[in-house]
């Protein structure tokens, strides 16, 4: 049991986490520019304690990712404007006590969406909801990557293949990383271990499973035929009999 005060730190920063998101929330509204939302995120998280862990990655200067559309992950914050109907890939991160957090959620700009980009957000949402259950001491890491594939391609959609959930401590990005399908036989995947933090990931789009650069930022990468995407993202604290959403 000596990862206690890992699994403190890190609920902290959960806690912190939380508390930024439900401020932000109620600002991500259409005309406000995604440089604007960055700057809100980092003053929260300092407010609350924490630091911005985005930050800390080699070569990143902001607090959160912002992906518009198809822009599927590290979108970086700019002047552009969300417009109604916008799809809002909003992530970050706090750096607390020495550890890391990592959040993803998606969201449709302006009035109620579409029954159609309802369902698509839907299906995201409750893949990651699913995947949770799975996330237990000694569970195969395969069991979440095969549910991921299996749940969105059922709804219709198509997982990024080469972009991956991940391990999450000292490191904002640690191994092992928790692909979206099972890429190997499941009892050579690794387990899920006591004492470590694992964000799950649930990264897909409409019709196009590849990615590419997105201009020449070196950051923000698009569907390849810009389909429109989504992404949700929970940091798990597994312990011998519990797992803990760090973010809430």
């Amino acid at each position: 049991m000596n990862y206690l005060s890992k699994q403190r730190s890190m609920l902290a920063a959960g806690a912190i986490l939380s508390k930024v998101i439900k401020e932000i929330e109620p600002q991500i509204v259409p005309g406000i520019t995604t440089l604007e939302l960055d700057a809100k995120a980092e003053q929260l998280i300092r407010k609350y304690g924490g630091e911005p862990g985005f930050k800390k990655v080699p070569g990143y200067s902001w607090a959160t990712c912002l992906s518009v559309n198809e822009i599927v992950v590290h979108g970086i914050p700019n002047r552009y404007k969300l417009a109604k109907n916008d799809l809002l890939k909003f992530d970050i991160g706090v750096f607390y006590e020495g550890y890391h957090t990592d959040y993803g959620n998606t969201y449709c700009l302006g009035n109620q969406p579409t029954p159609e980009i309802a369902h698509f957000l839907s299906a995201g949402k409750e893949t990651l909801n699913q995947a949770i259950k799975l996330v237990k001491a000694g569970q195969y890491i395969g069991q979440v990557s095969d549910l991921i594939e299996k749940s969105i391609h059922k709804a219709g959609y198509e997982i990024i293949y080469n972009l991956t959930g991940h391990c999450v401590g000292r490191e904002l990005h640690e191994d092992p990383l928790i692909p979206q399908f099972l890429e190997q036989p499941l009892k050579k995947t690794p387990r899920f271990e006591a004492g470590t933090a694992y964000a799950i990931e649930i990264i897909y789009s409409f019709n196009d499973s590849e990615i590419r650069e997105s201009g020449t930022d070196g950051w923000s990468l698009r569907t390849k035929n810009r389909s429109l995407s989504a992404f949700w993202e929970n940091t798990l604290f597994v312990t011998e009999t519990e797992t803990y959403k760090v973010i809430n």
